[in-house]
């Protein structure tokens, strides 16, 4: 709901409020004020009334000047004059015809009375008659009337005083909100791109909406200081960490390139030196060589070779996860069979997890239905390797990991298995943030972009990703892509 609108509601409810009761007031006040006057009118009359009874001819029982002033005060509002002696016989009247037949009702007061009649009665001296009972009625009918008309008076101008203080309090409204609304796009737009701000010229109204928009401008110019210099950092350690990464990745290629044709190397400089100090029996057609390396180097070797795959695969990482987070677009888009890909993913790992005494176990459809999803290959195979990596690293020796692949009709869910110590609960609201350690098993190489890097990948194509409890223990990563039919060109979500 709009400020002037608010406004004039709550005002308009205010002065209704007031006007109703100011006019309550002044019709209740006005009405009391004529009450009184006809009580007084009232009294006055029986006073005239008793005054022609008691003088000197009513009292000898000559009531024919009475009835003549009886005559002329029934035309100042009275109804009807009865006279009673002591016996209750009328003994001098004067009524209309409506005011005859009715039934009286002398002190009923004036605001109870419901037949437009007010009774006053009262004792009066008839001379030989004794005393006696003169009864004088009102028609108070003019007297409802004045009050109808002053009720609808007043009900005319608390409307007025109602519309008059509701148009005040639009305009006020009005203009306080277009004051306002020329702030809503600048907070909107300062919301979206800071960087992209500028001031709003301060009226010279000398208000608190001056104040206002002084203060909003200064929050501007601070907001769009400090993004700017984020954003400068954040590109300037963006182009220091990719400059960086790709410095390392040659070295470790070579590096890694290295220690295998080393390795090889000194294994064939082995079985020469065998083959001097013995006779050696012919080697038969497909029969590899039996190179003996000494325990010490062997584990050394070893040891070269997975810190240079982990290197390796720290600096894959932190490139993969530069360029989603750089581009908002994939870079390559094609049909992709996520049971071809399980499949090469858990052949590929075959040898890993048979080094490390575990086993691996494949579940996907056998159907022979390819369950599709649009994407970008490498990449969903990198969020693969990277799970089934750490389900390696986290089983103990003996232990099973487990690739399961389900399909509906819209969805494509892969899971990962592992059956190590599992995740803390605590810890699965941040397993997916970058750099992420806490209560996790570290691993040499190992700076918590992995599964940062799996949720990017997985949410840039549409999906969702998430860990569970495995059974009977250990961890369960899932993510879920939707599903395609495959048919026609694949397209950019």
């Amino acid at each position: 709901m709009r400020i002037s609108l608010k406004l004039a509601v709550v005002f308009a409810l205010f002065g209704a409020a007031i006007a109703g009761g100011f006019q309550y007031s002044r019709v209740k006040s006005a009405r009391n004020e004529m009450y009184a006057g006809q009580s007084r009118m009232a009294e006055v009359a029986v006073s005239a009334v008793k005054a022609m009874l008691e003088a000197s001819r009513a009292q000898a029982g000559d009531y024919g000047e009475v009835s003549r002033g009886l005559r002329e005060l029934q035309g100042s509002g009275i109804a009807s004059v009865l006279v009673k002696d002591a016996r209750g016989r009328w003994v001098v009247w004067r009524a209309g015809t409506a005011a005859a037949q009715r039934q009286t009702h002398p002190g009923l007061p004036l605001d109870q009375v419901t037949d437009g009649f007010y009774d006053v009665e009262a004792p009066v001296k008839l001379g030989r008659r004794g005393q006696g009972l003169v009864q004088v009625s009102f028609s108070i009918s003019p007297l409802e009337a004045k009050l109808r008309a002053l009720e609808a008076d007043a009900f005319g101008s608390g409307l007025m005083a109602f519309l008059a203080t509701t148009l005040a309090a639009w305009l006020i409204g009005t203009w306080f909100g277009t004051k306002l609304e020329q702030l809503v796009p600048k907070l909107e737009a300062l919301s979206r791109d800071p960087e992209r701000f500028r001031s709003l010229k301060i009226p010279s109204t000398g208000d608190e909406v001056v104040r206002l928009v002084a203060a909003f401008n200064r929050m501007g110019e601070h907001l769009k200081a400090e993004t700017h210099a984020r954003r400068l950092a954040e590109r300037e350690k963006a182009e220091l960490s990719a400059m960086l990464v790709h410095d390392l990745k040659t070295p470790l290629t070579v590096i890694h390139s290295g220690i295998s044709l080393l390795q090889d190397q000194l294994s064939q400089d082995q079985v020469a030196v065998e083959r001097r100090s013995r006779p050696v029996a012919p080697v038969k057609p497909g029969m590899p060589l039996r190179r003996k390396f000494d325990q010490p180097n062997r584990r050394t070797f070893e040891l070269l070779k997975m810190s240079a795959d982990r290197l390796h695969r720290m600096v894959e990482d932190v490139l993969q996860l530069s360029r989603l987070e750089e581009v908002a677009e994939l870079r390559e888009v094609a049909f992709v069979d996520m049971v071809e890909l399980a499949r090469t993913c858990a052949k590929d790992f075959q040898l890993v997890v048979a080094e490390r005494g575990q086993s691996l176990r494949l579940d996907v459809p056998e159907d022979g239905v390819p369950v599709r999803v649009q994407g970008d290959g490498p990449l969903l195979r990198r969020v693969l390797d990277n799970l089934v990596h750490n389900a390696v690293e986290h089983t103990p020796p003996g232990g099973v990991i487990r690739v399961r692949l389900e399909a509906t009709s819209a969805v494509a869910r892969v899971e990962v298995c592992d059956s190590g110590p599992g995740i803390p609960a605590e810890a699965r609201a941040d397993i997916f943030r970058k750099f992420f350690q806490k209560d996790l098993k570290r691993h040499v190489g190992n700076v918590g972009l992995g599964l940062a890097l799996c949720q990017k990948a997985v949410q840039r194509h549409g999906g969702k990703i998430g860990v569970e409890d495995a059974k009977p223990k250990g961890a369960a990563f899932y993510f879920t892509l939707p599903r395609v039919s495959g048919e026609g060109q694949p397209q950019l979500a």
